[in-house]
């Protein structure tokens, strides 16, 4: 009965919850590795699946013919394709690192670019630009959820960015290494104002928050 019993576990089926999560995640426009959709599962829907389990059920999507494996990132699941895809423009991610945000924003945004036929080059400058606003926000955040809204109307892209604001203590930080050549928030500024046509940060002290915009003209 044991050696049976492990059968019928080794065979099962993934969670039917877990299946319907992943498919709304990846229709959506997520993309990446089993480990980041298990941290996506336990933010936007309290599911705190086992990684092995996220796997399977990402393998599972993948015999389904919903997803495949990323043509040069071999351990990521994308949309097999973009007519599967229902992208989202407003949302909110976690303030947490551990719990992928940045790569949530990111793959996001590069698909709903490739839905509104983007050139690669200017998607690529888009995501490095929005990957450094989102470094600032999650590492200058209070802990709070993040929330993300973008547009694109005539070939401008519009994007906000809206997070909470810790306690800054600047000697502290210094003497924690935080503020050295390649963590500063100058240098992220440098580069996305670089990218960007237009950007601006407006940090509303009586609310503790920080609202970042950007413009750009994408097509």
């Amino acid at each position: 009965m044991p050696f049976f019993d492990a059968l019928r576990k080794k065979s099962r089926m993934a969670n039917p919850a877990v299946i319907s999560a992943l498919r709304e995640l990846v229709e959506s426009g997520c993309w990446g590795n089993h480990k980041d959709f298990a941290a996506w599962l336990s933010f936007d829907y309290n599911l705190n699946e086992q990684e092995d389990e996220v796997l399977k059920a990402l393998e599972d999507l993948v015999v389904q013919g919903l997803l495949e494996k990323h043509e040069s990132l071999n351990d990521e699941f994308i949309l097999k394709s973009l007519n599967f895809a229902k992208p989202i423009t407003h949302y909110r991610v976690s303030g947490f690192l551990k719990d992928s945000p940045i790569q949530m924003v990111r793959s996001r945004l590069e698909t709903f670019f490739r839905t509104h036929d983007v050139p690669d080059e200017m998607i690529v400058d888009m995501s490095i630009a929005t990957t450094e606003a989102m470094e600032n926000a999650v590492k200058y955040n209070d802990q709070n959820p993040i929330e993300i809204d973008y547009s694109l109307a005539d070939g401008d892209f519009r994007i906000e960015i809206r997070n909470g604001l810790k306690e800054v203590e600047i000697e502290r930080d210094i003497e924690a290494g935080k503020y050295n050549s390649s963590l500063t928030l100058m240098r992220g500024m440098m580069v996305m104002s670089k990218l960007f046509d237009e950007l601006d940060i407006d940090i509303k002290d009586a609310e503790n928050l920080a609202v970042f915009t950007a413009k750009k003209k994408v097509s």
